[in-house]
């Protein structure tokens, strides 16, 4: 998954406004009177796994997304809950849900509820975006990648939505395995650096791309970007191996299947983690 450093620029001083990641669950304290954007991720779901032709799985649902400006006094707590992203599952199991993300202050209140896990089967079911609520803004994630079943059916899982309702994980049609395309859902909001411009979040990144192998038990990179959703993955009974890809921050998990048998290895993309990011927009 997507570690939120790579994504953060620097702190404050020098005219440059502080941003604060909260990455686990605390008691916060705020280090400045001011006013800020309290941004509010909830975790990602996994997608479900199977090796049964004639089951499919789904991909996982990406976590809500709120945000609020706030004014901020250094006497005041915030308790901040952080939400786990639901753990990737082996074969012929379905996603576990993600977990909410809080922030409240006993005046204010976000939630950003986690994504769904998708569940697997004859029926395959998408991973639904989880909702949020409390804030100025509050959208709902992208759902997980899910389709009719036809023994060729693979997902990706969902995005978090910044500037609206989350991008949804593609959604394998039938025919060659080869020539499908399961991507994770992508950001809607993509930008090479992260910065404090005026308290908005502009880092996303892409959905990861779908893997297919027939023969090789090495196995390309398919996790999500920041807030974007894993891609699915394939493989043939000589590949030896089929792993999902995880969602970064907050998106879902993609979905995995392999056919045959045996001794193969299969698991689903783990969903993304929750954050909360506090961004200063003046201080004092």
């Amino acid at each position: 998954m997507s570690n939120f450093t790579d994504f953060i620029g620097g702190g404050g001083g020098g005219g440059t406004l502080f941003t604060i990641p909260i990455t686990k669950s605390t008691t916060w304290t705020p280090p400045f009177d001011g006013t800020a954007v309290i941004h509010c991720i909830g975790a990602g779901g996994s997608g479900s796994s199977n090796r049964d032709y004639a089951e499919e799985p789904g991909g996982g649902g990406a976590g809500g997304y709120s945000r609020k400006v706030v004014t901020l006094a250094t006497g005041t707590n915030w308790t901040m809950v952080v939400g786990a992203g639901g753990a990737s599952v082996g074969h012929s199991n379905n996603g576990i849900n993600g977990g909410n993300t809080t922030a409240t202050d006993g005046s204010s209140s976000l939630t950003a509820n986690g994504g769904g896990g998708g569940v697997e089967g004859s029926s395959p079911t998408a991973g639904a975006g989880g909702t949020a609520s409390g804030g100025d803004i509050n959208n709902t994630g992208g759902a997980g990648g899910t389709g009719s079943l036809n023994g060729k059916q693979m997902s990706g899982g969902g995005a978090v939505g910044i500037l609206g309702t989350g991008n949804d994980g593609d959604s394998s049609t039938g025919g060659s395995e080869a020539n499908q395309s399961s991507h994770g859902g992508h950001s809607d909001v993509q930008s090479p650096q992260f910065e404090n411009t005026n308290g908005e979040l502009r880092g996303g990144g892409r959905g990861g791309d779908f893997w297919w192998s027939q023969n090789t038990p090495t196995q390309a990179t398919v996790n999500g970007g920041f807030l974007a959703g894993g891609g699915a993955a394939f493989g043939k009974q000589t590949s030896m191996m089929s792993k999902g890809g995880n969602g970064g921050i907050g998106g879902g998990g993609g979905s995995s299947r392999i056919d045959g048998a045996g001794h193969e290895e299969v698991s689903s993309g783990a969903g993304g983690h929750g954050l909360i990011i506090v961004m200063y927009t003046a201080i004092g």
